[in-house]
């Protein structure tokens, strides 16, 4: 995984890491307790190398994280933001660890699930990352299990598929204008024994207002239960139960990450 930024202020280093405000900190170097290297420093203006340089505080060597990246299985029921109001929140569900502030900066979703949608959902702290995946530029394909009202033919498959190939124009709603989606990819579950289906798999490259139920609303069905199972070429870890979560691995995270993509 590329490290971009790796020079930071000692003060700032140690404030995210929890050992109180800057004031605090600074109070702490000053009491020559935080060596680097071995070294004991007392400037909490010092640069530090968060990628190299070992700190150590009353002896004991700190541990430094300059983001997170966790993977939920979000639950429903479950808003995408800090303020919840009605309902509880994904953040919620996080530990400590997870919530507190980052060299990066403040720990955030990358993009929304609705209430009532359940899946893969990505908190980081990484902005860079962030703005990467949530980019109209990049396209990132997203796919999701669908469970629709009502079963469809083989005939109707055929052209739910062709039609959403081609792209397809959503009507307005709520506060969404009205739009013209970009292709998209359907697959099919399960098949009964009469030849009809009502669960699919489709993969969206954007991330317009409820996009996959107003593109099967537009085909005439609705959709009755929803799941991101994938973004780019990371897949929901199917071991987490619905509202658990995990630190994402070196590996997981360049399956994520579109400039992994490009460099290949």
């Amino acid at each position: 995984m590329k490290q971009v930024k790796t020079l930071e202020r000692l003060d700032k280093i140690l404030a995210n890491s929890g050992f109180g405000s800057r004031k605090d900190v600074r109070h702490l170097i000053r009491s020559k307790v935080v060596s680097v290297n071995g070294q004991i420093v007392t400037d909490f203006d010092a640069h530090i190398n968060v990628n190299e340089d070992q700190i150590a505080v009353n002896s004991v060597p700190l541990s430094i994280k300059e983001n997170i990246y966790i993977m939920m299985n979000k639950a429903a029921g479950y808003v995408c933001s800090t303020r919840g109001g009605m309902h509880p929140t994904v953040y919620d569900l996080l530990g400590e660890e997870c919530q507190k502030k980052y060299l990066g900066g403040d720990v955030n979703t990358i993009g929304r699930l609705d209430l009532d949608t359940e899946g893969l959902l990505i908190f980081t702290s990484d902005g860079d990352l962030n703005h990467r995946l949530t980019s109209p530029k990049w396209n990132i394909p997203k796919t999701y299990f669908v469970r629709l009202a009502e079963r469809v033919s083989e005939k109707e498959r055929s052209y739910y598929v062709s039609e959403l190939a081609k792209g397809m124009h959503i009507p307005a709603e709520d506060k969404a204008e009205a739009a013209d989606c970009l292709p998209a990819e359907c697959s099919w579950g399960t098949v009964s024994e009469d030849g009809s289906c009502n669960e699919a798999y489709l993969t969206v490259y954007e991330g317009k207002f409820h996009e996959v139920k107003r593109l099967f609303a537009a085909l005439g069905n609705t959709v009755t239960y929803l799941k991101r199972v994938s973004i780019n070429k990371l897949k929901l870890d199917e071991s987490l139960a619905p509202g658990e979560y995990k630190e994402l691995t070196d590996e997981e995270i360049k399956l994520l990450d579109v400039q992994e993509d490009v460099q290949e």
